[in-house]
């Protein structure tokens, strides 16, 4: 296996691991998991300071411009931050669908195959999606939407997760 695919593989491994949202959400509450979530960001965003100093065990991880600019933990940390205590619990939750499975499976198949990122971003979601406690239908048009941001040249690790809620609440309102 090639150095780069490694290296995405165990980024993408800490991405998936967001999944651990939903169950946080559907059992501790979405209150509760706002508190959380802020907590972690803050913790994140003072863990940058500290990593801009020194070097850390996660320099390894980062990709080169975000040893320069600001990493993708704190856009995803900020991004959910802001969703959590604003958005239905049922955007939320696609919205970590489409964050952490979407993006999280699409980052690993756009290295080996570029032309199936969309795809490898919607399959992993459509599954979820139908095994969770949210609208099918209204979760897969936001899905389709936030995999179109995938990739995109502004930080996909803020734009998916706020578009996936936001267009979540759009069709919810609408329909």
């Amino acid at each position: 296996m090639k150095e780069n695919l490694k290296k995405e593989m165990a980024r993408k491994t800490i991405h998936i691991s967001g999944l651990l949202y939903i169950p946080s959400m559907i059992y501790l509450g979405k209150d509760f998991t706002a508190i959380i979530v802020a907590a972690i960001t803050i913790t994140a965003i003072l863990f940058e300071f500290s990593r801009r100093r020194r070097r850390t065990a996660i320099d390894g991880l980062l990709r080169d411009y975000e040893r320069k600019r600001i990493p993708g933990y704190i856009y995803t940390g900020v991004a959910f931050s802001a969703i959590t205590p604003f958005f239905s619990t049922e955007a939320c939750i696609v919205s970590a669908v489409a964050a952490f499975a979407g993006d999280g499976v699409a980052g690993i198949v756009k290295r080996v195959r570029p032309g199936l990122a969309v795809p490898a971003f919607i399959l992993p979601c459509l599954t979820l999606i139908l095994l969770l406690p949210v609208n099918p239908v209204y979760a897969l048009i936001s899905v389709l939407i936030s995999s179109l941001l995938d990739g995109r040249r502004w930080e996909d690790n803020l734009t998916i997760p706020i578009s996936a809620a936001l267009s979540y609440e759009l069709l919810r309102f609408m329909l």
